[in-house]
């Protein structure tokens, strides 16, 4: 009889509890995920407006925007992969906008033997694109190796230091001045797993249930001989 009570205190009941309140917890972030996916959405289908001044995450994130001005002739690349061509480029620039400010633009893809044909055309221009802060760096992130001009990932601070730019960056979806890059899908790519991953918690949940009650069954079996 005792062994069974500490089974149940101490292995059956704590294990049912934790992969129960997984599979809550994972249900919650099902629908915090869900209403930031429509809220992104919403975002990238509103009409364009004028870049707002400070712009910031929380308010402009995935917010389209119309940017009018030039690019420097300097641009710094970004390995990626595609499923269209494989291993590439993003190209990430200066841009200098009418009232005297400087931001970067992601201006879009190129193939990886294209890094060194790219010419940048100076000429004024109208660029729309969305906002985005984006979240690609980790302690693993190597550093760039600026002597090839090869990032490892958008990272918006060192980008916007290097340049000496604001830290704003516009992802462009349409210039027409652009010819060499393809422009980016605004379309949203952000995985939403969580109801997959409740739906696995709870299985388990069951599944612990069903065999804390065969383990106690056996237990009892085996005091009543």
């Amino acid at each position: 009889m005792k062994k069974k009570w500490l089974f149940i205190v101490f292995i059956a009941l704590p294990g049912f509890i934790a992969l129960i309140s997984l599979g809550v917890w994972q249900t919650k972030r099902l629908a915090w995920k869900e209403a930031l996916l429509a809220n992104i959405a919403q975002n990238l289908s509103a009409k364009p407006i004028q870049l707002p001044k400070g712009p910031n995450k929380k308010q402009h994130n995935y917010r389209v925007v119309e940017i009018e001005g030039s690019f420097d002739r300097d641009a710094l690349f970004v390995l990626t992969s595609t499923k269209e061509f494989g291993p590439g480029f993003r190209v990430v620039s200066p841009f200098n906008l009418q009232d005297g400010n400087k931001v970067l633009v992601d201006r879009g893809v190129i193939r990886e033997d294209e890094k060194n044909e790219l010419n940048t055309s100076i000429q004024n221009r109208l660029v729309t694109g969305y906002l985005f802060w984006p979240n690609e760096t980790d302690y693993f992130t190597p550093e760039p190796n600026f002597k090839r001009n090869i990032w490892f990932a958008r990272d918006l601070t060192k980008m916007s230091d290097f340049f000496s730019t604001h830290a704003v960056l516009v992802v462009a979806t349409e210039d027409k001045l652009e010819t060499q890059l393809k422009m980016q899908n605004p379309s949203i790519n952000i995985p939403n797993n969580h109801l997959q991953y409740a739906f696995t918690w709870f299985m388990m949940s069951i599944l612990w249930f069903g065999m804390s009650v065969y383990f106690v069954y056996k237990i009892d079996k085996k005091e009543e001989n």
